[in-house]
Formats: structure tokens, C-alpha cells, sequence
């Protein structure tokens, strides 16, 4: 559409393009936006996600709130402030107005957010780590990467910004078990979720490296990534996130993992073992097949040495066949002898103790239908508390 001006505001779409409870992307001097209309009146604020980029106009709508269909961010059309994280950053707002049939934009914006912006670049420094190994799963699309723990940025270390630079350079080093950062892998084009990606640390904080693993999936952020090679440098934000263990070292942890969602269990675990938490930690961890169980040798050494771990395998598809449903399913095709289906009320009251269901923080993590189904068994099966229960999703992107 031609754009025509208005004075401080230009013409962006007619009226007739938007309806109640919708969204609609427009572009004012290059750059998108989306629009929306609450009770018969247009809002607009920028459209794409401060969070990671995600397309706010693929998003819904409630009310107020748009919600990012990539991560769950939520923003007030009104304001562009955040509602909901994992977004920290609010959107830039925009004013409008109506006339006759025409939607108009005023071209300064009445919210920058720059200043929140400013503030979380500080929070949150970047590094530059070295890919020291890379390792393809056998049988699965998953690869693991290592990377060194220390930064190689360089530094000339002659004036107070870099002292105060190599300071925070601190942070990564002491990350919690369980949190995540971003990684800028350079060269990355085209691909509509952006050039960044965050993955969980899936390494301990006590371990010498930092350690992420991921599925390969056919787009350029993922194909980049598996064509790194040793030595390659990439830029790391972090660290971030409230996915981490619970203080009171006398609830025991119940971990509910499903596929990839298993790297930060792998984080805590590894972390409570080496620094002989007093806690008990139960995980049940949920996977296709055998070949899908990331981790399971270590995760079987460090429950030879650590008295408080107990961890229950399950396989919901082990001979390839119909992804089975109940936890007891008998397959004659395969030597697997753990447990099969997925989690079910079932399988937990097996393995936990009346004191466990009802003392425990439960820790979900895995792909969205996974989590859905786990806080329905939680809640309403096992009545247990919304504030027992720690929910964390991968969306496998």
C-alpha cells in the first residue's frame, strides 16, 4: 500500500484490514510492526519479539496481551510492556490514530525501551568461547558440543572498562546448574527464528567446560551448527534463568524429563553429586528408544556414587512400533528391561513414596505436549500445589 503522510503520522493500512481481536503486520519506514484491536481501538507496537526475534503477528491475542508464538512472551499492546517472560525487554509503542477508513502511525515512537535495553546488555555480558568437541548421538539427531569455560575475548587491560569487563566475565563461570544462554554462532542467514539461539548450560558448574546438547533439525541456525569446527569461536550471552534447584536441601527433587529436556537434570545432577548435596533426587527420565537416552552412562556412574540419586529410565516407542501408553506395555522385540510408556500416575506412585508426593518440588522439562500432560497428572491426579511444581519447555526448534 502507499504510504502517504500526515503530518508526524503516516497512513499504514485501512480499516477494513483489521477487525476485533486481530493482528495485522504492517511496515512504517522499513521497519514491522503489528497492529491490533481491543474494543474498537487500534494499538501498535513493534513486531518483532525482544526476546529472540519470534513474529508477534503469528501470535494470539487476549485482550491486552500479545503473546509471542515462539517462547511465550507476553506484551501490553497499549505500552509494550512485558507481561510474561521469558522476554525482559518491553516493545516500542507506537501512537494512533483513525481517519475515516484510514489507520494512521505516528512515526516517533511514545515508548523506546531503551533504557531497559541498556540496562539488561550490562546484566548480561558477552563472551567469546572456543568449540572444543562435537559429538553426533549414534541413532538420534542429537549432537553434543563442548566448549571452553574460558572467555578469549581480548582484553588490553588498560583502563577501567576492561577490568570492569573481565569482572563480569565471572558470571559465566559461576552459572547455576539448570540455567541457559545465548549463542551467537556467526554466518547464520535466513532463518526466520534469527541468527541467535539459547540452550541450557548442560554442564555443571563444577565441570571445566561448558556443555550444550541439541537435536539437528533442517534450518540455518541448526545447520551452521553442526558444520562448526574445533577451535571455532562463538559469542555467549548468559548466564539466565530460574530453572535451577530448589534451597531447602531437605524437600527431595522429583525431575520429570522428557527427550532433550533432560540437560538441565543433567546440570543439577552432576553439580549435587559433586558438591554432596544433602538432597534426594528422583528423575524419571522419558525417551523414544534406548538410543535416545542422552547422558545415561554418566547419569549410571553418578547414581553408583551418589547415595541421594535414584533414576528411572522409561522408552515410549523401543521397537520402533506405535508410541505405547502404559508404563507395563510387554514388547517381545527388544532386550530393554526398563520401565516403557510414558510417565503416568502410575509409574510415579511405583517409584515414589507417599513423603515424596508430598514434600517434593517436581522439576518438568521436555517438548510442550509433555509438559501439558505432566502438570495435568501433577495437579489434578496427585493434587499437588502449583508453587511444587517447576515447569521449563523445549520447544525443538
Amino acid at each position: 500500500m502507499t504510504r502517504e503522510e500526515d503530518g508526524a503520522y503516516q497512513i499504514v493500512a485501512d480499516k477494513k484490514d483489521l477487525y476485533e481481536g486481530s493482528l495485522l503486520k504492517i511496515e512504517l519506514h522499513g521497519k514491522p510492526i503489528v497492529l491490533s484491536m481491543v474494543n474498537g481501538k487500534v494499538y501498535a507496537i513493534d513486531a518483532i519479539c525482544s526476546h529472540e526475534g519470534g513474529p508477534l503477528e503469528e501470535g494470539t491475542l487476549d485482550r491486552y496481551e500479545i503473546e509471542c508464538p515462539w517462547h511465550g512472551s507476553k506484551f501490553d499492546v497499549r505500552t509494550g510492556e512485558v507481561k510474561n517472560p521469558p522476554a525482559d525487554i518491553p516493545q516500542v509503542a507506537y501512537e494512533v490514530k483513525s481517519d475515516n477508513d484510514k489507520i494512521l502511525i505516528k512515526e516517533k515512537p511514545k515508548s523506546e525501551g531503551t533504557q531497559q535495553q541498556t540496562s539488561i546488555k550490562k546484566e548480561f555480558p558477552l563472551y567469546e568461547l572456543t568449540l572444543l568437541e562435537k559429538k553426533k548421538v549414534l541413532g538420534t539427531d542429537i549432537m553434543s558440543l563442548k566448549f571452553s569455560k574460558q572467555n578469549s575475548l581480548e582484553k588490553s587491560n588498560e583502563n577501567d572498562e576492561d577490568v570492569e569487563e573481565e569482572d563480569e566475565n565471572k558470571k559465566l563461570l559461576s552459572y547455576t546448574a539448570g540455567q541457559y544462554a545465548y549463542f551467537d554462532i556467526g554466518g547464520v542467514t535466513n532463518d526466520p527464528k534469527g541468527p541467535i539461539r539459547h540452550f541450557t548450560i548442560a554442564s555443571s558448574p563444577t565441570e571445566n567446560f561448558i556443555l550444550i546438547s541439541t537435536r539437528i533439525r533442517d534450518s540455518p541456525y541448526k545447520k551452521r551448527l553442526a558444520l562448526l569446527e574445533e577451535m571455532a569461536k562463538v559469542k555467549v550471552r548468559g548466564p539466565e534463568g530460574k530453572f535451577v534447584l530448589h534451597d531447602d536441601h531437605s524437600k527431595p527433587a522429583v525431575f520429570l524429563s522428557g527427550g532433550i529436556g533432560v540437560t538441565p537434570f543433567r546440570s543439577m545432577i552432576k553439580d549435587a553429586t559433586d558438591r554432596h548435596l544433602p538432597i534426594k533426587i528422583i528423575m524419571f527420565d522419558s525417551n523414544r528408544n534406548e538410543e535416545n537416552i542422552l547422558y545415561k552412562m554418566e547419569f549410571d556412574e553418578w547414581a553408583n556414587t551418589n547415595k541421594n540419586l535414584k533414576i528411572v529410565y522409561t522408552v515410549t516407542d523401543e521397537d520402533g512400533s506405535e508410541t505405547l501408553t502404559s508404563a507395563s506395555s510387554p514388547s517381545s522385540s527388544s532386550d530393554w528391561i526398563g520401565q516403557r510408556g510414558r510417565i503416568d500416575k502410575d509409574m510415579l506412585n511405583k517409584y515414589l513414596s507417599s513423603d515424596d508426593i508430598d514434600r517434593s518440588v517436581f522439576y518438568v522439562c521436555g517438548p510442550p505436549a509433555m509438559l501439558n500432560a505432566m502438570k495435568s497428572i501433577l495437579e489434578k491426579e496427585l493434587q499437588i500445589r502449583n508453587e511444587r511444581i517447576k515447569a521449563e519447555e523445549f520447544t525443538g526448534y
